[in-house]
């Protein structure tokens, strides 16, 4: 559960979105495993969260674990974010349906990261980068399958690092439920309720 959703984020962060301390970052499906590894990564490196989830009720969950505002998943979030053009960096983990409105809303130099696919695979109908991304905007994606590959080894990520900082608390990355193999009908509704809000676990 740590290395994976932990490392994702990571390497979404400090590789692809190069985070500095004191930036504003729009994390998109926040209340995802990754999600919330990467919003207990950002808000301890010291930037300003702008953390988003489908469900309201989850509001309080997110700005406890370090997102300073939290606003509704939806279509137009880039025009429902006021202040304009303040959000320097923007992780995506919902995935194609919101990657044209996610690039609409850094300034110029900001970075978006594409790093998750929570809302499926579907192809982004007429996507024409000349005409839909804004100028000086970078973007990039980030798919966890090509760690261990050579340009992407795994001793890149302070994974030692990372546990010790779980292991005090600083990152909080329990699993939201710990079921017995006897009890995997238990963990399967769970996870097909959507409310688990985090990695379930059964034990073998």
């Amino acid at each position: 559960m740590v290395p994976e959703s932990y490392a994702t984020a990571w390497t979404c962060l400090y590789g692809n979105l190069q985070i500095e301390k004191g930036q504003t970052l729009l994390l998109r499906g926040a209340t995802s495993a990754l999600g919330q590894a990467a919003l207990n990564i950002a808000a301890n490196a010291g930037l300003n969260v702008i953390a988003t989830t489908r469900n309201q009720a989850r509001f309080e969950k997110l700005l406890g674990l370090g997102a300073q505002r939290v606003e509704l998943e939806g279509p137009g979030l880039s025009k429902r974010l006021t202040g304009g053009k303040k959000v320097d960096v923007v992780l995506d983990l919902v995935g194609n349906r919101t990657l044209l409105d996610s690039i609409a809303i850094p300034h110029r130099h900001g970075r978006v990261c594409l790093g998750g696919w929570l809302d499926g695979l579907e192809p982004i109908p007429d996507f024409n980068p000349l005409l839909q991304m804004a100028s000086g905007v970078h973007f990039s994606l980030f798919g966890s399958f090509v760690f261990g590959t050579p340009e992407f080894p795994v001793s890149e990520v302070p994974l030692q690092e990372i546990v010790d900082r779980v292991e005090k608390g600083i990152y909080k990355a329990k699993p939201v439920a710990v079921f017995s193999f006897d009890e995997i009908r238990e963990a399967q509704r769970l996870m097909e309720s959507g409310q688990a809000f985090g990695k379930i676990v059964v034990k073998l």
